[in-house]
């Protein structure tokens, strides 16, 4: 039932905001095929019309939103940190749609996908149209809108996915697993990812940097590869090999530390990592890091802290040290 709480309440702090229907439906389509043939429509915000030929293109930022599914937030916070660099940035904020968002709601397109409010986060299929993993929509997107600016032999953009909180966890876990930027890399398109305060991270063994009861279930997907969805078709080894190859920097508002936070996971699996976010995200930097070390594998991952800033989308992305990042 549209804005009922999770069967779990003690999954997150404040979760129940976000079984409530998103404010505002995208109106921007992107048609999906995923590898199965099966079709569907992912809609989205973008700062300027996707269907139309667009010259002038030097990057595309996809902007994902948290938990509340608020892409036309999040595309607004994008634009007011891009600033100028507006004018040569595509800025895509797709909407991965919950089941409570269409619930009563007239005028969606035919062909909709939409999730569980926590399946979109870790690539679990689609409720329907068709059973479409919200990876294998990004997946889609990025072939899509990543194109050289004059085919052929035009400049190729550069590829930005930013994501903080909810926001986060699907771009850490796509940068691990997702199929498209090694695509892309092949036509020598850059991706960089760009990993803001998400509650928790997707590790890579079963270790973790805390003891907690009901141990035996914290390595369960999204949390580790216990259970993953469809989408995910490789080993956590070879996850790590792709994930630590590929230009990812972790954000971290060093306010973003209440260990009663809105929207904190404070599950098994999510206490395991730490007791608030800027915790989980210095240990797990920690943790890739030293399981680079051990397989003597490259690193160059980042880890940036940002002083004064806590939890919110709007001061992340404003932040110079994002902006370099973003727009460097």
């Amino acid at each position: 039932m549209p804005g009922a709480a999770p069967p779990d309440p003690a999954f997150a702090v404040g979760n129940d905001q976000q079984y409530r229907p998103a404010g505002t439906v995208a109106d921007q389509r992107i048609p999906i095929r995923d590898d199965h043939g099966r079709r569907g429509l992912l809609l989205g915000h973008a700062s300027r019309p996707l269907g139309l030929p667009g010259g002038g293109i030097e990057r595309l930022l996809v902007v994902v939103h948290g938990a509340l599914r608020d892409s036309d937030r999040y595309l607004a916070n994008a634009q007011a940190a891009a600033g100028d660099l507006g004018h040569s940035t595509l800025i895509v904020a797709p909407q991965f749609l919950a089941d409570v968002d269409l619930a009563g709601r007239t005028g969606v397109p035919y062909g909709t996908l939409h999730w569980e409010v926590e399946g979109w986060k870790g690539g679990q299929p689609a409720l329907g149209p068709e059973p479409i993993s919200s990876f294998a929509a990004m997946d889609c997107l990025l072939r899509q809108l990543a194109q050289p600016r004059e085919p052929p032999g035009g400049v190729a953009p550069r590829v930005v996915i930013f994501g903080n909180s909810a926001g986060g966890q699907y771009v850490n876990r796509y940068a691990a697993v997702g199929r498209a930027p090694d695509a892309l890399a092949e036509r020598g398109i850059e991706v960089r990812f760009i990993i803001a305060n998400p509650s928790t991270y997707l590790y890579f063994d079963r270790e973790r940097p805390v003891a907690v009861p009901g141990a035996g279930r914290v390595n369960r997907w999204r949390y580790g590869f216990d259970e993953a969805p469809a989408y995910v078709d490789i080993t956590a080894r070879q996850s790590l090999e792709r994930y630590l190859s590929r230009d990812v920097t972790i954000v971290l508002g060093s306010e973003d530390r209440d260990e009663a936070g809105l929207l904190l996971e404070v599950s098994a699996a999510a206490m395991a990592q730490g007791t608030n976010r800027l915790e989980r995200g210095i240990n797990y930097d920690q943790h890739v890091r030293k399981l680079a070390h051990t397989a003597g594998l490259a690193d160059r991952h980042r880890l940036i802290r940002l002083a004064g800033v806590g939890h919110a989308s709007a001061d992340v992305l404003a932040a110079p040290r994002t902006r370099e990042i973003m727009f460097g």
